[in-house]
């Protein structure tokens, strides 16, 4: 073969390969670029993904906090309305404890005795005051048993009725003017408001 020729050849062919050399290196330039812009995009929608997710977080807590700041209120006003509740059933407890404790008492001293069942009277009333009540125990007391010769004496009677009303005597010593009409409505009317020999 002519020498000339074969460099000719190689000439050409080494031409060749150094413009393939060129078109290689071309491509993967090409391709890390690629690479990068999808790295990059990834990246930027995992943070804004991220940052989405974040914001919803903080929106749930606070309406979490909002929730148990309206507990919080909440559970106050039951405690105040607890307290009250039980201070007013308290006090009607104390009202309805003595309510019992006079009626029970009441009851007791209107309690026919069992030797005088035959001479009493039973009187209907509408209702029944704590005077009254007050009056009809005197009226036992001084009036139950008594010798028709012998009668209790008014004066006795009106300061009965004195001590069991909280009345105030007069200077003298006597009973109240109250006691004293008390004492005498309830004297029995066989003996005679004029009767004055016992009084």
């Amino acid at each position: 073969m002519n020498r000339g020729f074969v460099t000719v050849l190689l000439i050409m062919h080494g031409g060749e390969g150094g413009q393939m050399c060129h078109s290689r290196s071309g491509d993967l330039h090409t391709a890390d670029s690629e690479v990068l812009t999808e790295s990059v995009e990834y990246w930027r929608t995992r943070f804004e993904d991220a940052e989405a997710h974040a914001s919803r977080l903080a929106c749930r807590l606070r309406g979490r906090d909002q929730r148990i700041l309206q507990l919080e209120r909440a559970f106050a006003r039951t405690a105040a309305l607890h307290h009250a509740l039980e201070d007013s059933l308290e006090q009607r407890l104390e009202q309805y404890s003595g309510l019992l404790e006079y009626t029970t008492e009441r009851d007791r001293s209107l309690q026919v005795p069992s030797d005088h069942a035959g001479s009493s009277v039973i009187v209907r009333l509408p209702h029944l005051t704590r005077t009254l009540s007050l009056l009809f125990e005197v009226m036992w007391e001084h009036w139950a048993q008594w010798d028709p010769e012998r009668p209790p004496k008014s004066s006795t009677v009106a300061r009965a009725i004195d001590a069991k009303l909280g009345l105030k005597g007069q200077a003298d010593g006597e009973a109240s003017r109250n006691a004293q009409s008390f004492a005498a409505a309830l004297r029995p009317d066989s003996l005679g408001d004029a009767d004055g020999r016992h009084r």
